[in-house]
């Protein structure tokens, strides 16, 4: 079975705003710009971004990258790609298209993984300075000021991704596609989650960071996370 819990994280590349996370829930999932009769799995809004520039692949516990004759280059930690160069990728990966107009970072959170200490810390300085929270994947706390919150995995993993779009709104199907990726999926490629689970899900993060955080529901649709100072 796959492991869904790694994921890109955005630090530039529009459509995409700085701290989106993109789960990774294919075995090859293609990285490039719209076209008309084309639409990647990843598609960016850059011209220098060709149609099929990259390919994210996943075999046998592990992810790679593929540049699929990029006219303008796929980088992995700055050394450029051959055209079909296939590189394995390591946690905190620096991943470039096209020059430096896309930069994304690998990750992977699940727990049977051995992670480098050194971007993990990077990635929980990155957080603090956009909201003053600190991210723990290893004990899955948060840590905001001189207090310290922990989590069990899905809400932690809830958490995760309400903060990387603090202010923004994060729709149900993002959320059941980023805490649930073990889940089977409907035809429309999200999992199988209740809403009964999802309201739950809610209710016991709400509760535990009610004093810092609000979670506004958006009736039917899905969720906008806004820090105390925001309200």
């Amino acid at each position: 079975m796959m492991d869904k819990s790694s994921f890109l994280m955005v630090e530039r590349g529009n459509p995409y705003e700085r701290g989106d996370v993109i789960p990774l829930t294919k075995p090859m999932m293609v990285l490039g710009r719209k076209g008309q009769h084309f639409h990647p799995d990843i598609a960016f809004d850059n011209i220098f971004v060709s149609r099929r520039h990259a390919a994210l692949l996943y075999r046998n516990g592990h992810f790679s990258i593929k540049d699929l004759d990029s006219k303008h280059g796929t980088y992995v930690n700055k050394e450029r790609l051959a055209p079909q160069e296939e590189v394995p990728l390591q946690h905190g990966d620096i991943i470039v298209l096209a020059g430096d107009l896309i930069v994304l970072s690998f990750s992977i959170l699940s727990m049977d993984e051995t992670m480098d200490i050194t971007p993990l810390i990077k990635h929980l300085a990155a957080i603090e300075t956009s909201g003053g929270f600190q991210l723990n994947p290893f004990k899955q706390e948060m840590v905001y000021g001189e207090d310290v919150y922990a989590f069990s995995e899905k809400e932690y993993k809830c958490m995760e991704l309400l903060i990387h779009h603090q202010g923004q709104f994060v729709s149900k199907e993002q959320l059941k596609t980023y805490v649930w990726p073990e889940r089977s999926c409907s035809t429309d490629e999200v999992p199988d989650v209740s809403l009964e689970e999802l309201n739950a899900l809610i209710y016991r993060v709400r509760k535990k960071t009610r004093n810092i955080l609000e979670i506004e529901s958006i009736r039917g649709k899905g969720y906008i996370l806004q820090s105390e100072d925001e309200r």
